[in-house]
């Protein structure tokens, strides 16, 4: 089982490496496309964003009252296949990120492991302990935030960060 602090490390290093992979890229780099299909860096984001507003749900938290609106990001949506209205930049992505994971770790700091070991229901009626919630959807934050190397590497970004 994995314990609170654990939890908030890996969190707080898969932050870091947003911050590495996203560094010096301008708006226009976010939106080069994959060869093959796929969604661009913009899209990742802001998916990574939304999936950071569910792990909130999860720990039984709020999102930040000021965070701008995600939708254009959410599961399922249109790939975006350059620029179009609403697109959020990496700026503003960037500081939406940091406000979800400032959120997620003032929560976990608060939260005592009976509470992370409660059971919950997210979907459906299945219940999970919460700290299983939290390692599945950080699971899944984690894989979109490998795309972030390949994302970079195919706008013409091919340094060593990690």
């Amino acid at each position: 089982m994995i314990t609170i602090s654990e939890y908030a490390r890996i969190l707080e290093g898969v932050q870091d490496i947003i911050h590495m992979q996203t560094e010096g890229l301008s708006d226009f780099e976010l939106l080069v496309q994959p060869p093959n299909g796929g969604n661009c860096m913009e899209w990742v984001l802001g998916h990574i964003a939304n999936g950071l507003k569910t792990i909130l749900r999860v720990l039984d938290a709020l999102p930040p009252e000021n965070l701008p609106d995600l939708s254009r990001y959410q599961r399922g949506s249109e790939p975006i296949l350059g620029a179009e209205p609403g697109l959020l930049g990496r700026e503003r992505l960037i500081a939406a990120l940091d406000m979800l994971h400032a959120a997620a770790q003032t929560r976990l700091g608060e939260m005592d492991e009976a509470a992370f070991d409660e059971e919950i229901v997210i979907f459906g009626d299945q219940a999970q302990r919460r700290g299983w919630w939290a390692l599945f959807f950080l699971f899944h934050h984690s894989y979109h935030v490998g795309q972030l190397e390949i994302l970079r590497n195919i706008a013409g970004r091919t340094e060593k960060l990690i």
